[in-house]
């Protein structure tokens, strides 16, 4: 069997994928920022504090700057497909499971896999495009300040300090 338009499961399947607290962070912040988006239209955006936190943290010149957020923004979308592509596939698979033959599991097992692959080598490309322009220290140092950026967006929302606009 193949996944690729998957009939979309009953939400109570995907609470069970997503924790609880994820899903707070997230209505927090779709919620935050619709009522941003009218209340503070000059508010910085999202990507805006990331490039801010990405130059600082890296301390990234004007010039690697301007050839980095090019790069990492197709790795990024690149990264997020696969990443929703898979999730795709584990929700398919968890409102499925019970209807599927062993054929169909391992399908589902080997195209998981296949995502992790896809990730990996992403990863390796985008890492020697980085290497074109910057130390290996500084790629190496993206993947960190990447966690770090995570963190710290996880805290400031927490504590409701980071206000945000839609990402365009």
């Amino acid at each position: 069997m193949h996944f690729n338009c998957c009939p979309q499961p009953k939400v109570h399947y995907m609470k069970r994928l997503i924790p609880t607290s994820l899903i707070a962070v997230l209505t927090m912040v779709i919620f935050d920022s619709a009522l941003l988006a009218q209340a503070r239209p000059a508010e910085i955006t999202l990507q805006q504090q990331k490039v801010k936190f990405f130059n600082q943290n890296l301390q990234l010149t004007a010039s690697e700057s301007e050839k980095f957020w090019p790069v990492y923004n197709d790795y990024q979308n690149r990264r997020d497909k696969i990443t929703a592509d898979r999730n795709n596939l584990l929700i398919y698979f968890q409102a499925n499971s019970n209807n599927m033959s062993a054929a169909e599991a391992n399908d589902a097992i080997n195209r998981y896999l296949s995502f992790q692959q896809q990730e990996t080598e992403l990863l390796e490309a985008y890492t020697k495009r980085f290497s074109e322009f910057l130390s290996p220290k500084k790629v190496m140092q993206i993947y960190i300040v990447e966690l770090d950026f995570r963190k710290w967006l996880l805290e400031n929302l927490r504590e409701n300090r980071v206000q945000t606009a839609p990402r365009n």
